[in-house]
């Protein structure tokens, strides 16, 4: 390579790293900020310690959101929202009571990734009834 396309080259690079670090920073901003959203209120960024305590809480929630399921969902996905709706209900109550105030998108989020972890309803079934609830 001559001397010209080396420097080409490096510029390039050097170029293409700087756009990378850019990106970068963006997104971690854009993660910031959407860590903040997940509090209702949006009231200042969404800490270390509060998202600790919604990752415990989901994990504490996780068998309850099975056994409530098994329990009260006979396999009729047009039961699914309604059981879906009295299940949030009591997750908001709970998440309440431990000092989380989450936001519903939050928990509906959550309790469809519990429903997913336990295959409990097919994955349109679920997406559905999921967008169906308030």
């Amino acid at each position: 390579m001559d001397g010209t396309m080396m420097k080409f080259l490096i510029a390039f690079v050097v170029l293409d790293l700087i756009v990378m670090v850019i990106v970068l920073k963006r997104v971690v901003k854009l993660k910031v900020s959407v860590t903040t959203n997940l509090f209702r209120g949006g009231q200042g960024p969404g800490t270390l310690d509060q998202l600790r305590a919604l990752g415990q809480f989901a994990r504490d929630q996780h068998e309850r959101i099975g056994e409530y399921m098994r329990a009260n969902w006979s396999g009729m996905p047009e039961q699914l929202p309604s059981v879906i709706t009295a299940l949030l209900d009591e997750l908001d109550k709970t998440a309440r009571e431990k000092g989380l105030a989450l936001d519903r998108g939050v928990l509906k989020a959550m309790l469809a990734s519990s429903l997913r972890s336990h295959r409990i309803g097919r994955g349109r079934e679920l997406r559905e009834a999921i967008q169906k609830v308030a």
